[in-house]
């Protein structure tokens, strides 16, 4: 009976070429250098270009292709330095960027500054800086250092002279905002000691969203109903009860700050100090963590790239989507060379050792999925080093049959088969 068993599963595994959905994963595609303290990042609505800020004296920017990560730089600092924040209007032809008084316009054709304004109080945080969706106006939350009053500050994005005010409340910090494609509705959160805040920016009705006892981080979703909000845990939120309806990720509340989400909202990237994060919207469920930080984050509209500055080592970090639907066997090659994996003993039980190999440092992920596409194990998801690895796989509390382990490395993805039998 053993026989015919092993028989029917070895003639299983040489007709399977499944095409059920898998989790999307993502992986180290390119470290680029942008130069020290980049910080602030904001992407193109077509996707095909970065700007990434360098929070130094003298000020400057870079302006990056996304496609071939070519990089320019701009200088600021003929308007001021420490640029920190950055949006782009939805045209993608102006970069709106916040120094420590000032917001500097680029045109991102010529590469060049076009204009500023100066801000009557504190310059803007990392997080707070948006531009309407009809492009004509540039919005950013006054801080309360040095300011007489706190909140919502609007210029004319084609002229920026005068401006417009929008009188918020609040004993916190006036930290992160974004605004709802829509256009209506904002969102400001207060760092410590207070709740965020829906602005309406029609009738500039001001509301407390229950359930932060401060915040830092925010966006909102592109239906325009929902945000997400980072305080005492990162949480999904209605724009309409103004209220917390579910956690996303239990992660201490300061940890989380940098949150893009993609053009389908289906997934979020959601970048701090200590981590990175993607999330799946659909289940409200963390699917992918990575254990170094970041400061600031942009996502392609599709999804299929997201980019992470690092202030501390000057380099902006893209990561490619290399799982999008199925499970389906590769041949084992290597493109260029870049990862060797094998596996021993095939067939197994209860354990077995698969053994691969690095020519250069990348971000490693490694799991084990059932013919179904469900992930059943993840044994590596990490940087590392150059070099040889051998991990161990425990099928013991797994039913016979047959698996699959995915390794992921850069650009490269190889799948290969794994049979259990007891």
């Amino acid at each position: 009976m053993k026989t015919i068993k092993v028989l029917s599963i070895l003639i299983l595994m040489s007709l399977v070429h499944t095409s059920v959905n898998a989790q999307a994963q993502w992986a180290l595609d390119s470290v680029i250098t942008t130069g020290t303290n980049s910080s602030g990042i904001a992407i193109t609505p077509d996707g095909s270009t970065l700007v990434v800020t360098n929070n130094t004296n003298p000020g400057a920017a870079k302006i990056i292709s996304t496609s071939t990560y070519a990089v320019s730089n701009i200088d600021i600092s003929s308007i001021e330095n420490y640029p920190n924040a950055v949006t782009i209007s939805p045209d993608g032809a102006t970069a709106f960027i916040a120094t420590t008084h000032t917001i500097a316009l680029v045109g991102l054709s010529t590469k060049s500054v076009t204009g500023s304004f100066t801000a009557p109080c504190a310059g803007t945080t990392l997080y707070g800086l948006g531009v309407t969706p009809d492009g004509a106006t540039c919005m950013f939350p006054d801080l309360s250092s040095g300011c007489t009053q706190q909140g919502l500050r609007s210029i004319s994005a084609s002229s920026p002279s005068g401006s417009t005010f929008v009188q918020i409340n609040s004993p916190g910090v006036l930290y992160g905002f974004a605004i709802a494609p829509g256009g209506v509705d904002a969102v400001v959160t207060t760092f410590t000691s207070d709740y965020p805040k829906h602005v309406n920016l029609s009738t500039q009705g001001v509301q407390n969203i229950a359930g932060f006892s401060g915040s830092y981080g925010a966006a909102i979703l592109h239906h325009s109903s929902e945000a997400l909000i980072q305080g005492d845990s990162l949480k999904r939120v209605s724009l309409v009860s103004n209220a917390a309806t579910a956690v996303i990720s239990g992660i201490y509340s300061t940890a989380l700050q940098g949150i893009a989400i993609t053009a389908d909202d289906k997934y979020a990237v959601v970048v701090g100090s200590f981590e990175k994060i993607v999330v799946d919207l659909g289940t409200n469920a963390v699917i992918q963590t990575f254990t170094a930080g970041a400061t600031s984050v942009a996502v392609m509209p599709d999804g299929s790239k997201f980019f992470v500055t690092d202030s501390y080592n000057g380099t902006t970090r893209a990561y490619k989507k290399v799982v999008s639907t199925g499970i389906h066997e590769s041949d084992g090659g290597t493109p260029g060379g870049v990862t060797l994996s094998q596996c021993f003993p095939n067939p197994f039980n209860p354990s077995t050792t698969i053994h691969y190999a690095l020519p250069h440092r990348s971000q490693v992920f490694l799991a084990v999925f059932n013919a179904l596409g469900q992930q059943v194990a993840t044994l590596v998801q990490a940087e590392q080093d150059a070099g040889s690895y051998d991990v161990k796989f425990d099928g013991s509390a797994l039913a016979s049959g047959m698996y699959f382990y995915r390794m992921q490395s850069g650009s490269f993805t190889e799948t290969k088969k794994l049979l259990l039998i007891r």
